[in-house]
């Protein structure tokens, strides 16, 4: 019997890129992003469905200069970890 293979839903290659979050409430840091969603670490609760918007702080790219991508999405994964959030964002918007 052979095991089955689920298929992958991913909509767009995944980058592993670390990275600063900054939100109204908190901040995080990125494990992985893509051209339609975000996945994230923070101590801030967030819940399923919820619109959130965020800054990806790319100044670590350019130590002269404060590069912020501005995005807008849905929360449409959280994970529990010991003491934070694994929070996977679908994105809407994002722009320089």
């Amino acid at each position: 019997m052979r095991p089955s293979h689920q298929p992958d839903r991913r909509q767009a290659r995944r980058y592993h890129v670390v990275v600063p979050v900054e939100f109204e409430t908190g901040t995080g840091i990125t494990r992985d992003v893509s051209e339609v969603g975000v996945l994230f670490e923070t101590r801030t609760m967030m819940h399923l469905g919820e619109v959130i918007e965020f800054a990806l702080l790319l100044g670590q790219f350019d130590p002269g200069g404060n590069y912020r991508v501005r995005c807008s999405g849905a929360v449409v994964r959280v994970d529990e970890t010991d003491d934070a959030y694994a929070v996977a964002v679908q994105l809407h918007s994002y722009s320089l």
